[in-house]
């Protein structure tokens, strides 16, 4: 299964071009401007050494003798402890393999726990985008030059329900086909931190029964925003609820997160609606404003 996966992971990248997205940052370690972001050829960049897989996004290397941790450009692989979080770090672990690998870089140099932010190459292929046409991860909308392509083999993925995509992935029953992710609003009028309560996801139930959504999941793209559904919540046959980012009185209609911040990204974001084992219900991804 890891085989075949991997196989259509390279006949997708063979059939997607970057030449249009073409970081042009040097990259440390090496004095060159880095090259289109291919996965047909690795342009100059750090040779690097890999050292240890922590998970499916990000590693350990050695350049030129300095131990320095890599996380993946424009992707974020479900957490050790997450459904189809130790396949993707599986999935890492075979495509750096050799343990020769090519660091490039883009956007921004680091992320906010100081790892290097790297577009990462094995004899040509770009890994980052290996890691979401397998499935085992998620484009992040971050700005980075090669972004749009992440996001086509992204949803490619995801359509075919392939990796954490796919109805098995978690080991449970099938997700209810009739529960969708119906509306949002990620940036509403004013500041957003002074209007939380305007920033919301609407989930739909279009069956004809009422349907068990007790510690299901909503959450963003990335590894900081989670909400749980509370244990018991129904909803109704043809009825609607809004998830609402701040803080309020649960209502059969209206939830709400009470998060510390706004969860919904203005320069765009992805919404995932999961079963509470991690099994992907539905999910919509929004361009943003920026």
């Amino acid at each position: 299964m890891r085989a075949t996966k991997l196989l259509i992971a390279i006949l997708l990248l063979a059939g997607c071009d970057l030449a249009s997205s073409a970081p042009t940052t040097t990259t440390r370690g090496s004095d060159s401007d880095a090259g289109p972001a291919s996965s047909i050829t690795s342009p100059p960049g750090a040779a690097a050494e890999v050292i240890h897989v922590f998970d499916g996004d990000s590693m350990l290397v050695s350049i030129n003798g300095e131990e320095a941790e890599i996380r993946l450009l424009g992707v974020n692989a479900p957490e050790g402890s997450e459904c189809h979080g130790d396949a993707a770090r599986d999935t890492l672990a075979q495509l750096v393999d050799s343990g020769d690998v090519t660091l490039v870089t883009d956007a921004d140099d680091t992320d906010r726990f100081g790892r290097m932010l790297r577009y990462v190459y094995v004899d040509g292929l770009n890994v980052n985008l290996a890691l979401l046409a397998n499935g085992d991860a998620i484009a992040l909308q971050g700005g980075h030059s090669a972004e749009s392509d992440f996001i086509t083999i992204s949803d490619a993925a995801a359509e075919a329900e392939l990796g954490l995509w796919a109805a098995d992935a978690c080991g449970s029953t099938p997700p209810p086909s009739d529960v969708e992710i119906s509306d949002y609003v990620y940036n509403p009028d004013g500041r957003d931190e002074d209007n939380q309560n305007g920033e919301w996801i609407a989930i739909a139930n279009t069956s004809g029964e009422a349907i068990d959504m007790g510690n299901w999941i909503l959450r963003d793209e990335s590894t900081q925003h989670r909400f749980t559904f509370p244990d018991g919540f129904h909803l109704d046959s043809s009825r609607e609820v809004r998830v609402h980012s701040g803080c309020g009185e649960d209502t059969p209609a209206h939830l709400y997160w009470c998060a510390d911040d706004p969860v919904w990204s203005n320069g765009g974001d992805t919404v995932l609606l999961q079963l509470a084992d991690g099994t992907v219900v539905g999910h919509s991804r929004f361009s943003g404003d920026f």
